[in-house]
C-alpha cells in the first residue's frame, strides 16, 4: 500500500472510530425512548448513508458498539497486571464494579432496549452482541478469579459463579430500569452497593487455598 492508501486508510479508521463514539455516546441517557437505530443516528453529524457505509450494516454498528462498551468495562481487569494480594483484588473489583454500575444505569439501559427492537428484525443479532457484550465481560471477570486463585490470593476454584455473583449485583440498575422502571434507572448510592458487592463476593473467596 502506498503512502496515499496509508492516509485514507488512517482517515477512514479515524473516522469510524469518530463515528461509534458519538453513537455510542448517544445511548447515555436511559430515560430516552428508543424505538429502533434511527434515532440514535439521526442525533449524530453523519449522515445514516455514511455510517451504514462505514460499518457495513446496521448490526455491525450495533455489534461494534457493544464490544467497545464491553471493552470499557473489562479495561481494570484486562490491564491489572499481576495480582498480588486481597487488597489489591478488591481494589480492582471495585474499580470495575464502579465502571460497571455506572453503564448498568446509563447506556446499557438504552443498548438493551435497541437491540430488543432491532432483535425482531435481525434474529441472529442478540447472540452476536451477546458473545461480544456481556459473555466477553464474563469471560473477563472469570479469569481475573481464577487468576486470583491461582495466586493464592482467593480460594475461587469456581471463578464462573463468583463472576455471575458479582455480575448479578451490580446488573440491579439494569433489572430495576428493564423490570420495575422502564423509564430510567436509580444511580443513587452506586458507590456504597458496589463496595458491599465486592465485599460480599469476596467474602465467599476465603483467602488462600481451602
Amino acid at each position: 500500500m502506498d503512502d496515499k492508501g496509508s492516509e485514507r486508510l488512517k482517515r477512514r479508521r479515524m473516522q469510524q472510530g469518530d463515528m461509534l463514539h458519538r453513537s455510542s455516546a448517544t445511548l447515555l441517557d436511559p430515560s430516552a425512548i428508543l424505538i429502533g437505530i434511527d434515532p440514535v443516528i439521526e442525533r449524530r453529524r453523519y449522515p445514516k448513508p455514511e455510517i451504514l457505509s462505514a460499518f457495513g450494516s446496521i448490526d455491525d454498528l450495533l455489534v461494534r458498539i457493544a464490544e467497545r462498551k464491553a471493552a470499557l468495562l473489562a479495561a481494570p481487569l484486562v490491564d491489572c497486571g499481576r495480582i498480588v494480594d486481597l487488597q489489591f483484588v478488591r481494589c480492582v473489583l471495585t474499580d470495575f464494579g464502579r465502571l460497571a454500575w455506572n453503564e448498568y444505569s446509563t447506556s446499557i439501559i438504552a443498548l438493551v432496549r435497541l437491540m430488543m427492537t432491532e432483535g425482531a428484525r435481525s434474529p441472529g443479532l442478540k447472540k452476536r452482541i451477546y458473545k461480544v457484550g456481556p459473555f466477553s465481560v464474563t469471560c473477563q471477570l472469570r479469569q481475573f478469579f481464577t487468576k486470583a486463585h491461582g495466586a493464592g490470593v482467593l480460594n475461587a476454584p469456581q471463578a464462573n459463579l463468583a463472576a455471575e455473583h458479582l455480575l448479578g449485583m451490580l446488573r440491579e440498575p439494569l433489572y430495576e430500569a428493564l423490570m420495575l422502571n422502564p423509564a430510567t434507572a436509580s444511580a443513587s448510592n452506586g458507590a456504597g452497593k458496589v463496595s458491599a458487592s465486592v465485599d460480599l463476593v469476596l467474602d465467599g473467596c476465603k483467602r488462600g487455598r481451602a
